[in-house]
């Protein structure tokens, strides 16, 4: 079977995502999932981003631009742009941002930042610049089955916190107030930005330029506790010295966060296909009480196993 025919079925399966109405930002191409090796295609409110991991596709890349708009015709959707970002290998280390920024390839570009919706809450992201658009879409699931443990309230720990998305999304379904920490400055300032665009009051408190090893230590230490944390990392991150890998640090954030949760709940993740699911279970304590465990939603099919682990557990 073609990569074109298997775009043409992974798009059609993907069409209760476009009636949506609380959500209009999703994957419609998930690579070999998909049977399209080295290409992944998301939809973000009527433009297409189109991203090319196999340098051999490289050449394809405006005849699958054309084939996955007259595909998205039929479901009644008009695209407005489709861009282009190359993820193909660079041996160079000095072009790799360079080669990171997307190119409208057909239509026109979309606006910086482009306000697309997810889990009901919306978001500013970038489809142009950089390696990330400040919306992970494989968390659409995860945030949805977090909604109900939201509802009495309380007060929750975003590390890792990124652009905020977590926390707005709890905010948004009756927790009271939220803490995003994380060591750049420039996603704290999209994170108020998100906040801003949701309509959710915020104070420079709420958000924490910050080692987050050092801030569990500062919150412990100080009798800081929350209802909540959200423990989503990087499986690597390196940044002014401040180093995190998921196989060397994971134990040791668990041991620091459990101080801080009083009777409450603890979101933890992992994003590699290299730890199953039996071995994101047992890094956890034995006192933790597992209430789901979730990975990646259904316009993510993985191609042997998921790579996402996302669990909610209970402390007591």
């Amino acid at each position: 079977m073609s990569i074109y025919k298997n775009i043409e079925t992974a798009i059609y399966k993907r069409e209760n995502l476009l009636k949506q109405t609380i959500t209009n930002a999703f994957r419609l191409v998930n690579g070999q999932g998909d049977g399209c090796y080295g290409l992944i295609l998301d939809y973000y409110d009527d433009y297409l981003l189109l991203q090319v991991y196999d340098s051999s596709l490289y050449q394809e890349y405006h005849r699958i631009s054309d084939h996955c708009i007259k595909i998205l015709a039929c479901c009644n959707r008009a695209i407005k742009g489709v861009l282009l970002k190359d993820r193909s290998k660079v041996n160079d280390p000095q072009k790799i941002a360079e080669s990171r920024k997307s190119v409208c390839i057909t239509g026109t570009l979309p606006p910086v930042p482009l306000i697309a919706k997810q889990n009901d809450i919306v978001a500013g992201v970038d489809l142009i610049n950089g390696q990330n658009t400040g919306l992970f879409l494989d968390m659409r699931g995860v945030r949805q089955r977090l909604a109900p443990y939201y509802a009495n309230g309380g007060k929750l720990c975003n590390l890792f916190s990124y652009t905020g998305i977590f926390a707005i999304h709890a905010l948004k379904n009756g927790l009271h107030h939220a803490v995003n920490v994380d060591m750049s400055k420039s996603v704290l300032y999209r994170a108020k930005q998100n906040y801003m665009l949701n309509h959710i009051k915020d104070d420079n408190r709420d958000f924490v330029a910050m080692d987050c090893k050092k801030f569990l230590q500062y919150a412990a230490k100080h009798n800081d506790t929350f209802h909540f944390v959200i423990f989503d990392p990087p499986t690597f991150s390196r940044n002014k010295g401040h180093n995190f890998s998921v196989k060397k640090h994971y134990n040791e954030f668990l041991s620091l966060i459990a101080p801080i949760v009083s009777d409450g709940y603890i979101l933890t993740t992992i994003n590699t296909i290299s730890i199953s699911d039996d071995e994101y279970i047992s890094l956890h304590p034995g006192n933790w009480e597992l209430q789901f465990l979730e990975h990646e939603p259904d316009d993510f099919p993985y191609y042997k196993e998921p790579y996402l682990k996302a669990g909610l557990w209970k402390m007591r």
